[in-house]
């Protein structure tokens, strides 16, 4: 009976101390709407991806922006272990974004889809629970497509796009906060 509680104990044990890889977090950055949320996961110690939701408004101005990161991850800052861990990181980011307003007669909406670089360095914080605390940089835009639809006041809907390739924008920067819940 002592062998079955032991194995028992030891069993429920590693799979309570197993590491939970998968978190929620929000985020603060420069420029346009200034906050969001996000989902992280780590596939390993040397790989992650994050999916961002932000620039919610609704109202008269209708707006969300989505974007999706996989970022490789390098734990070249050695640091004594009761400081926690800072790996840096970097990998390309790909974001879409829609947003209507605008009352009649006079009514707009449009659509970006924008490609960059993303680059920062994470703090995993030395708790018992797990949370990590990221600085990121943004690059501007290295392909960029964008879509504007106006109705003005004559009532017809008038399109235009702008597809570009080449750096547009400026260089971003994101605060992010993450709780490894699950």
């Amino acid at each position: 009976m002592k062998k079955i509680v032991s194995f028992l104990a030891l069993f429920f044990g590693i799979s309570f101390a197993q590491a939970n890889n998968n978190a929620v977090g929000f985020f603060l950055h420069d420029g346009g709407n200034n906050w969001g949320v996000d989902f992280k996961h780590l596939d390993n110690y040397k790989n992650a991806w994050n999916i961002y939701l932000n620039d919610l408004r609704f109202g008269n101005t209708n707006a969300v922006g989505l974007s999706f990161g996989y970022y490789f991850l390098y734990n070249v800052i050695k640091a004594d272990a009761s400081a926690g861990r800072f790996p840096i990181y970097w990998g390309p980011n790909i974001g879409f974004g829609y947003w209507s307003g605008g009352d009649k007669p006079s009514r707009y909406s449009g659509l970006d889809v924008g490609i960059n670089l993303t680059g920062g360095v994470s703090w995993f914080l030395p708790t018992s629970f797990r949370m990590d605390l990221s600085f990121e940089l943004l690059s501007p835009n290295l392909g960029h497509w964008h879509q504007r639809n106006e109705q003005p006041d004559s009532g017809n809907w008038k399109t235009t796009s702008d597809p570009a390739f080449g750096l547009k924008g400026s260089l971003g920067f994101r605060i992010l906060f993450h709780a490894y819940l699950f």
